[in-house]
């Protein structure tokens, strides 16, 4: 029983760490040029709005997203709560990745991903700053100035796949630690 033990925690950790291991897929971004009034059109959200929180990448993501947490200002479409938050694909600009930094402002334009139900930006979205986007906001005209009051706050949490791995890891615990108690009584 000890050898089923061992060889059963050897192949969890190998499979855990193969999980964290990337494909090696290369990928090559090339984005379609469009101005901000033809993104608003194909787009789920745009705001402007203030990198308030910028989260980890998550590990277990084929696209290496990061969620950005956003105090938005301006409103134009989807804007749902004055906190906002957005996965961006994380990855170098060759595979249309972005970087965006923590007490920055931000032009966004973001679309819902059907696999997860949320909201997602990259380097082919035509997110910019603030501070460059004079053009931009210029042909989106007046959008809606968005307070506290106008919206509840909405709730994120996290993805369905987090949970599966996270509640099958400890079930596979609670199946060896049974097991082995098993065995140690049917010796005694």
């Amino acid at each position: 029983m000890k050898r089923i033990m061992i060889v059963a925690f050897v192949l969890l950790f190998i499979t855990a760490g193969l999980a964290l291991v990337p494909d090696g897929r290369a990928y090559a971004c090339s984005c379609v040029e469009a101005n901000a009034q033809e993104k608003l059109k194909t787009s789920t959200a745009v705001f402007t709005g203030k990198v308030v929180k910028k989260g980890g990448t998550q590990i277990f993501s084929p696209d290496r997203l990061r969620a950005y947490t956003f105090d938005v200002d301006t409103a134009w479409k989807g804007v749902s709560s004055k906190r906002m938050t957005v996965m961006g694909n994380d990855a170098g600009s060759e595979s249309c990745g972005i970087q965006l930094e923590k007490d920055q402002s931000y032009l966004i334009f973001a679309y819902q991903n059907k696999m997860d139900n949320k909201l997602h930006t990259n380097l082919c979205s035509g997110n910019i700053s603030v501070n460059q986007a004079g053009d931009a906001l210029k042909l989106l005209g007046a959008g809606k100035a968005v307070s506290q009051d106008d919206f509840g706050e909405a709730d994120y949490g996290r993805s369905w796949s987090f949970y599966f791995i996270i509640y099958g890891g400890v079930i596979l615990m609670l199946i060896l630690v049974s097991g082995w108690i098993w065995r140690r009584k049917k010796r005694a």
